[in-house]
């Protein structure tokens, strides 16, 4: 091989090198890791067959059927742990990562913090930005009632958030409150959502596939 080739070579081999340190330093940043999921979630798909398949060994190995359903979740934000219920024996612990200020109670759409309270989920978006997503009824009639309290927002805006929890549907998400709240992919590790709460992509999976809508969820500051 010539010298002229061997230096095209070279020259190709610096340039590839380049971009992969370029893109290893990239996934180090927020939006980095924010690229990479995305690009792992479009390849490994929504796993919907795999997590099903998975919660039916749960149920079969405590003796219980999957006509039989009575689910529950309960978050636990100090400890950092969501489990599941089934008719009130537990089924899953999975690790949680929440928002970047995760202490207290969340009172504005920008807070940081993740809401607590008794709530139910409310809505499932397959084609999220977070892998899958599973919204509850945040703000919920007790979070309007006191945010109303407060001066934070309107008798009528607290009024129609009330009607959503009567009809078991989604509340409006343009008040200061904000929202939406829920759970979504994208890993643990350390608290970096807007409030939101983070699992593993599997545990999401698991979660958003064989959890019906009007399930309660429960998070609590513990």
């Amino acid at each position: 091989m010539d010298k002229k080739k061997l230096k095209w070579l070279a020259a190709i081999f610096f340039l590839l090198a380049v971009l992969v340190c370029s893109c290893f330093g990239l996934f180090l940043t927020k939006s980095g890791r924010m690229l990479r999921n995305n690009l792992l979630s479009q390849f490994m798909g929504k796993g919907q067959e795999r997590a099903q398949k998975r919660f039916q060994d749960r149920l079969e190995a405590r003796g219980q059927k999957i006509e039989n359903l009575d689910l529950k979740i309960v978050v636990r934000k100090r400890q950092r742990i969501l489990q599941w219920f089934n008719h009130g024996i537990q089924i899953a612990t999975f690790p949680v990562a929440l928002g970047d200020k995760p202490e207290g109670n969340k009172s504005l759409g920008n807070d940081g913090k993740t809401p607590e309270g008794d709530y139910f989920i409310c809505y499932k978006k397959e084609n999220s930005r977070y892998h899958l997503f599973m919204a509850y009824n945040y703000p919920s009639p007790d979070d309007a009632a006191q945010a109303c309290s407060d001066g934070r927002i309107t008798a009528s805006e607290a009024e129609s958030i009330l009607d959503a929890s009567i009809k078991q549907s989604r509340p409006i998400w343009s008040t200061p409150l904000g929202g939406p709240a829920g759970l979504h992919g994208f890993g643990t590790g350390e608290d970096w959502t807007e409030g939101t709460i983070a699992l593993a992509n599997s545990h999401i999976e698991e979660l958003f596939w064989n959890t019906p809508l009007k399930t309660p969820i429960q998070v609590l500051p513990e």
